[in-house]
This record gives structure tokens, C-alpha cells and sequence, in this order.
């Protein structure tokens, strides 16, 4: 994999591992890489994949078991989208909207590329 220079690895990898979930690679209550298998593959440190994996663990996107490793959660893919919307509303759409203003760009203008670009 190939990180961005403009964000922490590990949250790429965060990121990476909601990627999987969403688009159905991870499937729930299924085992996911072990920090060691998913460091090797990424050819990251193990203690980046460690602080990823504990990021996982606080959102309860994974949890670990004794001697067996990590799991996905039976509802991680509904907290991935709160997670996401979350993300969209406090960060891009207040991005998106200072950029508007500073471009001049009303709702409405972004109403009508909206409808347009869904009917037609």
C-alpha cells in the first residue's frame, strides 16, 4: 500500500480496515489480520498497526479475543457509517462551505449541479 505524506499512517490504515468492512472483504465476527500479518502485507511497523488497531478497538469496530486474535464486531459496519457521516458533517461539509463562501457559491448553485448531475 502506498501511504499520503498529509496523514498519520495509522490512520490510512484505519482507514484501509473500513474500506475492507464496507465493501464487504471483512465480514462480522470474522477474524481479521493479525498486527503482525496486516504490518508484513503493509510493510509498515508492527506499532503502527498496533495504534491502528486499538483506534479500532475504541470506536468497537474490532475487539480481541484471548489467544485467538482480533474480530470484527457484528454491528462494525453500521458504527463505520456514523463514523464517516460524523466525519463528513464536521469536517468536509465545513470545508466545503468556507470554500463556497470564499468562491461566491450559494446552496442554491450547488442544489442545481446536484439535481442536474442526478437526472441527468
Amino acid at each position: 500500500m502506498e501511504f499520503a505524506n498529509n496523514r498519520p499512517i495509522y490512520r490510512q490504515i484505519v482507514e484501509y480496515a473500513f474500506a475492507r468492512i464496507l465493501d464487504g472483504q471483512w465480514m462480522p465476527d470474522s477474524r481479521v489480520p493479525s498486527v503482525r500479518e496486516l504490518a508484513t502485507s503493509m510493510a509498515v511497523n508492527s506499532h503502527t498497526v498496533l495504534k491502528a488497531y486499538d483506534e479500532l478497538q475504541r470506536l468497537g469496530i474490532i475487539s480481541p479475543r484471548r489467544g485467538m486474535g482480533f474480530f470484527l464486531e457484528p454491528d462494525a459496519r453500521r458504527k463505520i457509517l456514523e463514523e464517516e457521516r460524523r466525519e463528513f458533517f464536521d469536517v468536509t461539509l465545513r470545508s466545503l462551505f468556507d470554500r463556497m463562501d470564499s468562491l461566491g457559491i450559494g446552496v442554491e448553485d450547488v442544489v442545481q449541479c446536484y439535481l442536474a448531475r442526478n437526472n441527468g
